[in-house]
């Protein structure tokens, strides 16, 4: 028995009666997740369905070949561009944190170190959050280090150029 997993409107995947009440009792199931099956009329909280993580009652007889209704609220599916997992950007991250500017760089380890629990956690949403600020923060810490690296060539140049104007003299 194959059975159909839905969070916040969105499908999630199918798993086998074993697994899903496996996966409910560790909790990567939420109670308020949607489920349906072969035999069941409609999408039911999991929590009615797993109760405490017992086996749900053997539905009725049907076609092999059904297929789940759409999900309640169901949100449109991601279009043909969507590549999945967002990238967590962590190996820019620890380059600027290094390189760069420590304090902008650990900022940018943070929230790339986000992104993979919060996708494997169902957060689609804020893994591409996090992605997105682990990003942002590799790009702040590559630019302060760019600029504080500028200032320092400056720096030495003008200091250069005012030690030999002054032996000259």
């Amino acid at each position: 028995m194959t059975y159909h997993l839905s969070r916040n409107g969105q499908p999630t995947g199918t798993c086998s009666k074993e697994d899903a009440i496996a996966r409910y009792a560790r909790g990567e199931i939420l109670p308020t997740d949607l489920v349906w099956c072969e035999g069941m009329a409609n999408w039911t909280p999991a929590s009615q369905v797993f109760g405490a993580a017992t086996p749900p009652p053997a539905p009725a007889a049907a076609p092999s070949t059904a297929t789940p209704p759409p999900a309640p609220q169901a949100l449109p599916r991601p279009v043909m561009g969507d590549l999945g997992k967002p990238a967590n950007n962590l190996v820019w991250a620890i380059l600027t944190t290094l390189f760069c500017c420590l304090p902008a760089g650990v900022v940018a380890i943070v929230y790339a170190a986000q992104v993979d629990s919060k996708w494997t956690a169902g957060d689609r949403a804020g893994a591409e959050s996090a992605a997105k600020n682990a990003r942002m923060w590799s790009l702040i810490s590559a630019g302060i280090g760019l600029v504080g690296g500028l200032a320092y060539a400056a720096f030495m140049i003008f200091a250069a150029a005012a030690a030999s104007s002054a032996g000259a003299y």
